[in-house]
């Protein structure tokens, strides 16, 4: 079965449709660029995968929802020694389906807001998502591999001028 890049949401949650399945990495473009940053190789990130499940559903209010579950296992390098650091992600989010554009819509901390699309793309939901979960400086749990600068002090950009002084 082929899985439908593109999505009418609001007939998605009228039929209580499912979607579910993995997304490769090279489908993700804006992610690729922020976890590789150019200092991973292929093999730092082939044990990366995304799946996720959405599903639509209508409620007993007669309101319209996504339910997107994502379980992302993401390669990045790590922001205080720039060896590569795995972590997971499981992620889970309710969306309301709302013509935003008719009437003023009301705050709500449990769900999340989303315009009806008929044209809805399932691949860029999830990479925003994503994207938006990330640590913005992510770091090993534990020790890094690389020791630099335990002291917490800044190395002086200029001893290394000093050694071109001559006594």
């Amino acid at each position: 079965m082929t899985i439908p890049k593109f999505i009418d949401n609001l007939a998605f949650a009228k039929k209580q449709d499912k979607l579910s399945g993995n997304i490769q990495m090279a489908e993700c473009e804006r992610l690729a660029d922020l976890l590789q940053h150019g200092t991973l190789s292929p093999a730092d990130t082939a044990k990366d995968s995304i799946q996720y499940v959405l599903q639509g559903a209508t409620n007993s209010l007669s309101q319209h929802h996504l339910h997107l579950s994502i379980n992302a296992q993401l390669t990045t390098p790590c922001q205080r020694c720039l060896a590569p650091t795995t972590f997971a992600l499981n992620l889970n989010y309710i969306y309301r389906l709302e013509n935003i554009a008719d009437h003023e819509v009301e705050e709500s901390d449990d769900v999340d807001l989303l315009a009806i699309d008929q044209t809805m793309d399932v691949n860029a939901l999830i990479e925003d998502e994503l994207l938006t979960a990330l640590p913005i400086a992510p770091t090993h749990e534990a020790g890094c591999t690389l020791k630099n600068n335990q002291s917490g002090k800044a190395p002086n950009p200029f001893d290394a001028l000093k050694a071109l002084i001559k006594p």
